[in-house]
């Protein structure tokens, strides 16, 4: 929200939304026409008529996303499903929120339970892996693949948006890691000989505060509870950084992420992404090993 006496920058009416990538207030028609446009950025770089799974926890991003593609779904000929995946601690806010997302966007809802579908649970896991975040993650990304795959979806859908676009690449590049540049990028196209769904990022152009600007108008119901075993690590620093330097200079974020983008694009990183992979000899799902990391947490759980 911003001061009532703001004025939108492109009619003058009294505007209530301050845009960060802008640094300056929108009434709602124009906060809308903004949003959309840069959904549309994304979405016109795949073939219309596609049919796209859109994972979604119940926070505020995944939400955004459903909603935004649902409102799109007819211009881009879109076939829309929302899948949330139980790991053993879904919290019935997250539910909630996720199936009332799914009655007004009429999305296909699906829902994984990792427990009946594969005998464990995260908190399970947690007793005998160090790492969950990353192990939570690696459970994510198979099952949100496998279903897309199973159910014949081309693209899987994720809430991802700028802030994290350029709190994951700026982590990576103080740790010396710059692989991560193969995956910067708001479309990545399936390989169906590997069974990998492609993947989008709707929101790769918008702001954590323009998703919650957008719910606000929408109407749309989100949990702003975070994960038990969620911890802040570097971002606790990070975030702090990029929204001084943000205030200061706002479109510092997204060229941060353009020239990124630019740099993958001319080292030819973003040609990278299937190399190296072959099937799992045992579930047959892409893996940089002879076992995807998805089983080998599938052999600890059952040691």
């Amino acid at each position: 929200m911003v001061r009532p006496l703001s004025r939108c920058k492109y009619c003058n009416k009294p505007a209530e939304h301050f845009v960060p990538n802008l640094g300056t207030a929108l009434c709602e028609e124009h906060f809308l026409a903004y949003f959309y446009k840069r959904v549309r950025r994304v979405l016109s770089r795949i073939k219309k008529g596609k049919r796209v799974l859109v994972g979604v926890s119940g926070g505020k991003d995944s939400i955004a996303a459903l909603y935004a593609l649902s409102a799109l779904k007819e211009e881009f000929e879109l076939e829309i499903g929302a899948v949330h995946i139980d790991l053993g601690f879904s919290i019935r806010e997250f539910v909630k929120a996720f199936e009332r997302a799914c009655e007004r966007t009429g999305a296909i809802k699906h829902l994984i339970s990792l427990k009946e579908d594969y005998g464990f649970t995260v908190p399970e896991l947690a007793e005998k892996v160090k790492a969950v975040c990353h192990a939570c993650g690696v459970i994510r990304r198979y099952l949100l693949n496998k279903l897309a795959w199973e159910e014949g979806y081309d693209f899987v859908a994720t809430g991802h948006n700028l802030d994290d676009m350029a709190y994951f690449a700026f982590n990576n590049l103080i740790t010396h890691n710059i692989s991560f540049l193969k995956t910067l990028d708001s479309v990545l196209p399936p390989f169906p000989e590997l069974k990998l769904a492609g993947r989008i990022r709707p929101l790769f152009w918008l702001s954590d505060a323009d998703s919650i600007t957008y719910l606000r108008i929408m109407g749309a119901e989100y949990s702003s509870l975070k994960c038990p075993y969620h911890t802040e690590t570097k971002q606790i620093f990070i975030k702090p950084l990029f929204n001084d330097i943000q205030r200061k200079w706002p479109q510092s974020t997204v060229n941060f992420v353009t020239s990124l983008r630019e740099l993958a694009r001319r080292s030819s990183m973003t040609e990278e992404r299937e190399k190296g992979m072959r099937p799992c000899s045992i579930c047959g799902y892409p893996s940089q090993l002879e076992v995807c990391s998805f089983c080998r947490l599938r052999k600890i759980m059952r040691s």
